[in-house]
């Protein structure tokens, strides 16, 4: 990540070439026809703006969804496309708007989508956890097989801090400083039993393990989650051995049930909408996106009172034909919804607070590499 003035000469170039060919053009097109020329370019500067932060919606779908990346892709328009490293820490922001240990909510504005997803990625695919990788069976008589018994298991997520475990190398034996162990052995002697996550019991490696994790011993995330049921005679005895891992390894790492996010919806009324039009443009919308203001002189007018809960399914377009009388429906392409839902291992706050941390080191990586490709760059 560079500032506007750090590019690349090369494109510095390109830039200052376009605009001193629009000046040349300009010069040649003489005084008659010069102030036309600039209120059309100033109106073409003002679209590129706006198609590169609005996502405008008709009745087919979106309308303009890319948006332009390159650095010189406006320089004709005398428009600075690159990337600004003040601009950018003007214009970022988080916002908390729900808050728990399951669940948190919260708007990301001025970001670019790539980044907006990377963090979304990190969330499901990097953040360590800690679950069960290897099973070994003892006794299975139940109606589940044992590779499907194992991969049940390794499904239940476990309630334990990740960085109080080292990383086991591929070839290393699991000991205390990189795994934990769990015993699950269950009899049913006559009926029927179910075996539920509660069932298994933390091993600790020694004293010493055991006496480090004695206050948060590690437990599964919740007591009653069913692994498998059992009838008269049978029995499971098994001893599971857990390790830290990342989701895109295997999903029963990842910390998260969701992590997604969605455009900040943005609905203009550019007419008024009154009467039965209005009450028309209400009816038609599933969410309640749009009410009924009662004018000063008698009436109703439209208005847009929960634009939050537009999921954009063009109703408003379709069947009320909105964009006729006045309503432009489009999206912010710079401002996210986040939804982050933790699994249980790692309270979602906190699930964040890794993901940034993550994201930071791969930013510090990034600019690693980059530093030393351009040491290694021979001088002109």
């Amino acid at each position: 990540a560079v500032s506007a003035h750090q590019l690349r000469p090369e494109c510095r170039t390109w830039v200052r070439s376009r605009a001193a060919m629009k000046r040349e053009r300009g010069r040649e097109s003489g005084a008659a026809g010069h102030p036309v020329a600039k209120e059309a370019d100033e109106a073409s500067a003002r679209l590129a703006l706006e198609q590169q932060t609005i996502l405008r919606l008709n009745r087919e779908g979106p309308m303009n969804p890319d948006t332009k990346g390159f650095c010189g892709c406006f320089a004709s328009l005398d428009l600075d496309n690159s990337w600004d490293f003040a601009q950018f820490k003007q214009g970022f922001a988080i916002e908390i708007t729900s808050m728990s240990d399951e669940l948190v909510t919260f708007d990301m504005s001025g970001i670019d989508p790539p980044l907006a997803n990377a963090f979304r990625r990190i969330m499901i695919a990097e953040v360590p956890t800690v679950a069960i990788s290897q099973v070994t069976m003892y006794q299975n008589t139940c109606v589940i097989h044992d590779e499907n018994l194992a991969h049940r298991l390794g499904l239940v997520p476990l309630k334990f801090e990740p960085d109080n475990l080292e990383w086991r190398p591929a070839d290393s034996e699991f000991n205390e400083s990189n795994s934990l162990r769990f015993n699950l052995h269950v009899i049913c002697h006559q009926g029927k039993k179910s075996v539920y996550s509660r069932d298994l019991k933390w091993q600790p490696w020694s004293e010493a393990q055991a006496l480090q994790f004695k206050d948060e011993p590690p437990r599964p995330v919740e007591p009653d989650i069913l692994i498998a049921q059992l009838r008269s005679g049978q029995e499971i005895e098994c001893e599971c051995y857990c390790e830290k891992g990342v989701g895109k390894e295997h999903a029963k790492w990842s910390p998260v049930c969701t992590a997604h996010y969605r455009l900040q919806p943005l609905i203009t009324l550019t007419k008024d909408i009154t009467g039965d039009d209005a009450e028309r443009l209400k009816a038609v919308c599933p969410m309640g996106v749009f009410d009924i203001e009662d004018l000063p002189k008698g009436g109703k007018k439209a208005i847009v009172a929960n634009p939050r809960k537009c999921t954009t399914c063009r109703e408003c377009l379709e069947s009320f034909n909105g964009g006729e009388q006045g309503l432009v429906l489009a999206k912010h392409k710079q401002h996210f919804l986040f939804s982050v839902e933790s699994v249980g291992q790692i309270p979602a706050p906190e699930l964040m607070r890794k993901a940034l941390r993550k994201f930071q080191d791969k930013c510090e990586t990034a600019m690693r590499v980059l530093e030393s490709r351009a040491e290694d760059e021979p001088p002109e």
